[in-house]
């Protein structure tokens, strides 16, 4: 067995392909997984089908070897819910169908930009994946599409490849009617979700069409994550016309005072210090955050609300906040 020393304890089954190394199955205990980008100087260009899921997969009749990469730790015996965030190869062009199923607490994943085709079924009860981060430009194919359509969930999206785009994609939900004694049934879709995950064109992510569905949003008062997906993008300006740019402004001017309680309540001092920024809040908003902040003991959000309103710890309603 191959060992190569790493940032983690994993047990890796492999096989040779005609472009590098295929990793059939990845088993590891760790909540943090970083997969090496190659093996013996090849790269690591699949990920094969149920490699990190609960289910293992028949490899019988297949060429394999084995990896051990190690940090310091025993042999991992694997544990698919322990895994939380996973970074894939640098080169990786696939991922398997299945690869996460049951991977019920990943809640991160980092991609290339080669990844072009991504697996039916490869986040199945991945229901805490709350975010991906994509190694490349917003102006090039990815497999974010196919990645969207396996998770129905709300995802937070980082494009970082030089250019950088930060996304929210709304949920959405979908059932099947039963309408006659003949099983016709009837699919339904609930929620803005499922038209932002349209917004592609051969692969690419238009964020002309992005910006438009803020208006789907809106007509549907999803106000707050209306407030939530302007955020992003004014933050992270990306591509983003004058016109989308004012629309996103005038979201916030109506509805953001929600979302700078929760930033101010979560101590998130950063985005209440962007949310300010904006010039678009109102006084009364702030008063609101303030609150919430005392509420919460957030003394750093605090500190930047009152900051805002002229006020100190030390003066004004201040006087009775006590830790």
């Amino acid at each position: 067995m191959r060992r190569i020393d790493g940032e983690n304890d994993l047990l890796l089954t492999c096989a040779h392909i005609p472009d590098g190394i295929a990793i059939l199955r990845c088993e590891t205990c760790d909540d943090t997984v970083r997969l090496p980008d190659e093996i013996d100087g090849a790269p690591v260009v699949q990920l094969g089908p149920y490699a990190l899921s609960e289910r293992a997969p028949d490899l019988s009749g297949q060429e394999t070897f084995a990896v051990r990469i190690a940090c310091g730790g025993p042999e991992p015996v694997h544990d698919a819910n322990a895994v939380r965030a996973v970074t894939l190869p640098a080169a990786l062009q696939s991922v398997g169908s299945y690869a996460f199923y049951n991977c019920r607490r990943l809640e991160t994943i980092t991609l290339p930009h080669t990844v072009s085709d991504f697996g039916g079924g490869a986040l199945m009860n991945c229901r805490a994946l709350r975010e991906v981060v994509l190694r490349a430009e917003p102006t090039v194919p990815t497999c974010l599409q196919k990645l969207l359509g396996e998770h129905a969930g709300e995802l937070d999206v980082r494009f970082d490849g030089g250019a950088s785009a930060h996304l929210l994609f709304p949920a959405y939900t979908e059932e099947l009617e039963d309408l006659s004694p003949a099983h016709i049934f009837q699919r339904r879709i609930h929620g803005a979700g499922y038209g932002y995950r349209q917004c592609f064109d051969a692969g690419v992510l238009s964020l002309r069409q992005y910006d438009l569905a803020l208006a789907g949003l809106l007509e549907r008062h999803d106000f707050a994550v209306a407030s939530q997906v302007a955020a992003r993008r004014l933050a992270v300006p990306y591509a983003l016309s004058d016109t989308a740019r004012d629309a996103y402004l005038d979201c916030l001017r109506a509805h953001g005072g929600a979302l700078l309680c929760h930033c101010a309540a979560m101590g998130e001092s950063a985005a209440v210090s962007f949310l300010l920024s904006l010039g678009v809040l109102t006084a009364a908003d702030v008063e609101a955050a303030c609150d919430a902040a005392r509420e919460k003991e957030q003394t750093a959000a605090l500190s930047v609300l009152l900051a805002a309103t002229g006020k100190t710890a030390a003066r004004g309603r201040a006087k009775t906040f006590d830790l």
